[in-house]
C-alpha cells in the first residue's frame, strides 16, 4: 500500500455560511485542508496548490495520530498517498479540535475516534 508520512503542528478550523474546514500546517505552511461544503454536504481534500479532490473515505484519530484513506482519483488529483498518516504536534486543545471537524466534514466516511469517553467507531 502506498503510503506518506506527514506531520502538522497547527491546527486552524474556519467556518462560514457555506462550508466548515480544518487547516492542518507545519511551520506555518499548509500541509492541508479539509472541508465540507454544505451545500450538497461534499467533502473534499486540498493540497497546498490548491488542488481538490474528494475526501477520504476512511479515517482513524487515536491520539496525536490521524490516518486518511483516499481513493484512486484523489491520490492522482492532490499527490496523496492512498495511506496518508499525520501526525499532530499540537496539544489537547487542538486534537479535541480536530475531531470535531472531522466528525462534521467528513460525516460520510467510516472512522475511529478516540474521545475522553473512550473509542468511538462508525
Amino acid at each position: 500500500m502506498d503510503t506518506m508520512s506527514l506531520v502538522a503542528d497547527g491546527v486552524d478550523v474556519r467556518q462560514t455560511e457555506d462550508d466548515l474546514t480544518l487547516v492542518l500546517s507545519a511551520a506555518g505552511a499548509e500541509v492541508m485542508r479539509l472541508r465540507v461544503r454544505y451545500e450538497g454536504w461534499d467533502d473534499e481534500v486540498i493540497n497546498p496548490a490548491g488542488a481538490a479532490a474528494p475526501g477520504p473515505g476512511a479515517f482513524t484519530l487515536i491520539g496525536h495520530e490521524l490516518r486518511l484513506e483516499f481513493g484512486a482519483r484523489t491520490v492522482a488529483d492532490v499527490g496523496y498517498a492512498r495511506d496518508c498518516r499525520v501526525r499532530l504536534d499540537v496539544d489537547d486543545e487542538g486534537i479535541r479540535r480536530v475531531r470535531a471537524a472531522l466528525l462534521e466534514i467528513l460525516q460520510c466516511a467510516c472512522y475511529i475516534v478516540d474521545t475522553a469517553e473512550g473509542r468511538v467507531c462508525s
